[in-house]
């Protein structure tokens, strides 16, 4: 396990309270919850990304960064405002193909480009989210051990729809607001994954 006085850690992480111990198993579970019956999902795991399901997709995702075999955290944000959109985007083609450089930017940095502000300000999912926000909610991140800082792994709509919120100066309804986190060392396999993508097929084009 790790805590939140390790050198290197953001200074913000330090204002999170610490839930909980929790397993993969759990973490895993809630994401299922949160996504494995939604037609959009399905549909992009099947049609879009060419796999039998939604969960053979997301393990895939699972297998690639090796989250099976961390140890896992829950933390609440004491400030989701702020702390959101701090969090870097993750390693996936549909994300970072609106960054030049990749791996590296937050979400408060992606909304922050107009061209990004633009197209995320007429976001249907986006702007539903703003509006009537999912409440309690939990995202999934990774420690980056190289610089402290959070790699979101699941929570990718609900971050931007915090991001343009703040940007915005609108008031956001947020209940509890946590995070599944793991200290997370083995940073190339960040850029292996954006390399290869999530597509069954190798070769797929996205």
């Amino acid at each position: 396990m790790f805590c939140l006085d390790l050198a290197g850690l953001l200074a913000y992480l330090k204002t999170m309270k610490l839930l909980k111990n929790t397993t993969w198993k759990e973490v895993f579970e809630g994401w299922k919850q949160r996504e494995a019956n939604d037609p959009d999902w399905i549909n992009c795991a099947t049609k879009v990304m060419g796999w039998q399901d939604w969960e053979s997709w997301r393990k895939f995702t699972v297998s690639q960064l090796d989250l099976n075999n961390l140890s896992w955290q829950i933390f609440e944000f004491t400030n989701p405002i702020s702390e959101i959109p701090s969090i870097l985007m993750g390693p996936y083609h549909g994300w970072q193909s609106r960054v030049k450089e990749k791996n590296v930017h937050t979400f408060e940095e992606l909304i922050d480009m107009p061209e990004q502000f633009q197209f995320f300000s007429n976001h249907d999912k986006v702007t539903s989210m703003m509006n009537n926000f999912p409440s309690p909610t939990e995202f999934i991140g990774l420690i980056r051990e190289d610089n402290g800082k959070i790699v979101c792994v699941e929570g990718h709509h609900r971050a931007t729809a915090i991001a343009l919120a703040k940007k915005q100066n609108i008031d956001v309804r947020l209940g509890k607001t946590t995070i599944a986190l793991a200290k997370f060392n083995q940073i190339d396999l960040l850029d292996k994954a954006l390399k290869r993508k999530t597509t069954k097929n190798k070769e797929a084009k996205i």
